[in-house]
């Protein structure tokens, strides 16, 4: 269990985490986050998976680089797949990241065994109903309000330099806003939080995190543009009932899109619903 770097063609560091030993799957990280979220499913490694998560360009050790489009970070991803010598893995992504793991899964299904993904948004995003917050649209649109606003959730992330400090902040309180009832479940849980919160400062270890940040905000107002055939056989789509971060009509909107092998909408369950459910996931991803 630790966090690597592997120098891209380019020359670009990406960063990853590796944890556990099994079958392999390829853990795409939430927005402003970064590779070290895979703690959070720890549980997943008792059901015999290797879980693989690698920073996105901007965030934790990776390098910077722009992306036009959700596909950008697939040649990364490969390389990294074929440094650790893996040819095929299943792919598990959480909200923003469960857009950029459909996007991995359209372009390269060759490699793919099976696909999750949770509390995933759908393109175009809705940016009105993000993170049940009136101001986030603005956030997302505008782009001089986006690094305001991003620059001022680093500098609190940072100086907080733990949960509780940081909870308190003007950041962490609207974060909690964002909650429905069951995800303030985990976030009174002290280790749970205590993770999710490293993974979050982790994502602002470099300036160009907010960057990063801003760019997939982005990319998630663009309409896709995938084969959307190639990746309903091998996908399974999960969602929280009340999840206030990404409403469940993203949900549904993926699998008509994408097609799938299974939708499951969890009744009075938020953002957070896939860590209550660890080892059904485990029995998908195997």
């Amino acid at each position: 269990m630790s966090s690597q770097a592997v120098t891209l063609p380019d020359g670009r560091q990406l960063g990853y985490f590796v944890v556990g030993k099994g079958a392999p799957v390829m853990y795409f990280h939430g927005s402003a986050s970064s590779r070290l979220e895979v703690l959070l499913l720890k549980r997943l490694v008792a059901q015999n998976l290797k879980l693989i998560a690698a920073d996105r360009p901007g965030y934790g050790l990776s390098t910077y680089k722009p992306r036009k489009n959700m596909q950008d970070f697939n040649s990364d991803l490969n390389f990294l797949a074929d440094h650790l010598g893996i040819p095929q893995f299943s792919v598990l992504g959480w909200s923003g990241g469960g857009a950029f793991a459909l996007a991995y899964m359209a372009c390269f299904p060759q490699r793919i065994n099976r696909g999750v993904v949770v509390g995933a948004p759908d393109l175009p995003f809705d940016a009105s109903t993000a993170h049940n917050l009136p101001l986030a649209k603005y956030v997302m649109k505008l782009p001089f309000l986006g690094v305001l606003a991003m620059r001022n959730m680093r500098r609190q992330m940072l100086r907080a330099g733990g949960t509780a400090a940081f909870l308190r902040s003007s950041q962490g309180r609207q974060m909690l806003h964002a909650c429905s009832s069951h995800d303030l479940t985990f976030f009174s849980d002290p280790a749970w939080m205590r993770l999710l919160y490293q993974s979050m400062a982790e994502a602002f270890r470099q300036k160009d995190g907010v960057r990063a940040v801003l760019e997939e905000h982005r990319l998630f107002l663009k309409p896709w543009n995938l084969p959307f055939e190639a990746v309903g056989g091998k996908l399974w789509v999960w969602h929280g009932g009340e999840d206030k971060t990404c409403l469940v009509d993203n949900a549904y909107g993926i699998a008509h899109k994408f097609g799938c092998v299974g939708l499951e909408v969890f009744p009075r369950k938020g953002h957070c619903v896939m860590f209550d459910n660890l080892e059904r996931l485990a029995g998908l991803l195997v």
